[in-house]
């Protein structure tokens, strides 16, 4: 039981097939030895990730990903490493009882009642009160197995029905007003009635609020959704992220709609990698997620005035944040849901096939409305097509554009390619400053360099960690303390050193990462002696007696009372004494 306990890391992986868990995510085909897949961590267009069941590793050779089953899983479904060995270990029906964070053990409580809120109206919605609104989804084209997807229920028509469930579950009317489903005035009530339910979950898919849809009533308002929460920030969330993430890595883009009624049709018609913003804008957060997939995002908003301009902003904030983009707009129906009913999945799916880049649609826009007969229009069009050429600093599109403006406007090429280089920003003079003198780049030191091998050693082999552990070392204070803290947390969870499980782990701190990265960087040993630690050891254990004997002879100068004059000497020689 020990033994499992503390090696648990390395038990899941040995009962891990990494062909078999990389395969449950990308296509796998075996070539002599090893298995080689479309590397799903850049735009990869031919199999250059090779998997080795033997040493059970994934390489690939153009991108340089590499790892075990944890780090796979960990990269491709963008979650913690504690997160991805548990994925990893349901996936072999092991049972792995993942620690969680405080704040996420402290929320537990608030998804828990979300979760119940949601199991009470998707059972109200198969009740004979949910008749009329399973009526109104089957018209909608929203069949039982969506349904059942994206939890969708229904909140009766009942002042305080979920109040007095949840309240007999014994949950408080703090915690119910907190997560935004109860109002109060002179009684309690719920603030979703007779609403068709659609459950707003997490990107890692937990319920964390609602959107109400009327369906039987006229001159409400259409959508209610939960305010910000204990768990809801609309800013952190994307509509439905949760199951697009790996469908998008799969199929290397992501489709961001305007509505999550808009994402639930074309999820429906089986394209998974769409989410919705429930709105016209982007927050960093969001931007940041979408980051963080490393796909192209197609921007399909709604066929209206507002949507272009989400789109031009939208496009805009992802290409200053270096995200590849593609720009579909639909036409003849104000929104994707209703152009799927329309027109059906394969039209939908061609436009999203063939998407325009950022600069063709905003010609596009540009175009629109002006009449390219009066001058004066035609003068600011051609205004505004030099700024878009200019920013988009790419020679082919400039060449192109500035071809297509000469030839159907019976322009002068040169004059246009003067204008454009006369627009090139001016760089902004600045008044001159006093030169800071350099700072001086500190040697590094005989202590330092022992310090950061030892931290290396103790990565990379067990007994180098027990040897540390053992000498039980007063450390200094250094700019690698983090470090130390954290391979002891390591070791404490795995009982076991392995440098690839490690540096997948230690991914998660951030403020520790950057200097095991620093660590590493110089480090080239892979032959792990114990006597090459002992030395690093001992030149740690004797810098730190050192400054400690160096601290009592200064406080010996000092000090006036001649026992402790004496009782601070023989410190001192049993520091020297106990010096390597």
């Amino acid at each position: 039981m020990q033994e499992k306990k503390d090696n648990e890391f390395n038990l899941i992986l040995s009962k891990a097939d990494i062909v078999e868990i990389i395969s449950s995510y990308i296509e796998l085909k075996p070539q002599g030895k090893n298995y080689f897949g479309v590397c799903p961590f850049h735009d990869d267009h031919s199999p250059s990730m090779s998997v080795s069941k033997d040493k059970q590793i994934y390489k690939c050779f153009v991108c340089g990903a590499s790892g075990n089953a944890f780090k796979f899983v960990e990269d491709y479904l963008n979650i913690p490493f504690l997160e991805a060995v548990k994925v990893v270990s349901d996936k072999i029906g092991y049972n792995f009882k993942l620690k969680q964070s405080k704040e996420d053990i402290k929320n537990n409580k608030y998804y828990d009642v979300m979760e119940l809120a949601t199991l009470f109206y998707q059972n109200n919605l198969k009740t004979k009160d949910g008749k009329e609104a399973r009526e109104y989804l089957k018209k909608r084209g929203i069949t039982d197995e969506i349904i059942k997807d994206f939890s969708i229920g229904l909140a009766p028509n009942k002042n305080d029905s979920l109040y007095k469930l949840l309240t007999k579950k014994n949950i408080d009317k703090k915690t119910l007003s907190e997560l935004g489903l109860i109002g109060e005035s002179d009684n309690v009530y719920d603030l979703f009635r007779n609403r068709i339910m659609f459950p707003l979950k997490s990107p890692k898919g937990r319920v964390n609020g609602f959107s109400g849809r009327i369906y039987n009533q006229e001159g409400k308002t259409k959508y209610i959704n939960t305010r910000e929460t204990v768990v809801f920030k609309k800013r952190e969330n994307l509509y439905n992220f949760h199951l697009a993430a790996p469908a998008a890595r799969r199929e290397k883009s992501l489709i961001i709609c305007e509505g999550f009624m808009d994402a639930i049709r074309i999820y429906s018609i089986g394209v998974k990698n769409v989410v919705a913003t429930m709105g016209t804008a982007l927050a960093k957060e969001q931007i940041e997620l979408l980051k963080s997939l490393n796909v192209k995002i197609i921007i399909v908003m709604d066929n209206d005035n507002a949507g272009e301009m989400a789109t031009v902003s939208i496009g805009r904030d992802l290409l200053d944040n270096g995200i590849d983009i593609g720009i579909v707009r639909l036409t003849g129906k104000k929104d994707p849901d209703e152009y799927i009913l329309a027109n059906g999945p394969n039209a939908f799916i061609d436009n999203i096939k063939n998407p325009m880049n950022y600069y063709e649609f905003m010609e596009k826009n540009l175009r629109k409305d002006k009449n390219l007969n009066n001058s004066v229009e035609l003068t600011s069009y051609i205004n505004d097509m030099i700024k878009l050429i200019i920013e988009s600093k790419d020679p082919l599109f400039m060449e192109i554009e500035v071809n297509k403006l000469a030839n159907e406007f019976n322009l002068d090429k040169s004059l246009l390619l003067s204008r454009i280089n006369m627009d090139e920003p001016i760089k902004e003079i600045k008044a001159p400053t006093k030169e800071k003198p350099k700072e001086k780049v500190k040697k590094s030191t005989k202590f330092d360099k022992a310090f950061k091998s030892m931290l290396y050693y103790m990565m990379n082999d067990t007994n180098c960690m027990r040897m540390f552990l053992r000498r039980n070392l007063d450390l200094p204070q250094t700019r690698y303390g983090l470090v130390v803290d954290n391979l002891v947390y390591y070791f404490e969870l795995t009982r076991e050193m392995d440098f690839a499980s490690y540096i997948s782990f230690v991914e998660d701190y951030e403020d520790v990462s950057f200097f095991v990265k620093e660590i590493i960087e110089n480090q080239k040993n892979e032959d792990f002696k114990e006597e090459d630690m002992k030395v690093f050891l001992d030149i740690v254990e004797n810098t730190i007696k050192e400054k400690l004997i160096l601290e009592k002879k200064k406080a010996m100068q000092n000090e006036l009372d001649i026992s402790m004059k004496k009782k601070l000497f023989e410190e001192i020689i049993e520091l020297k004494r106990g010096m390597c």
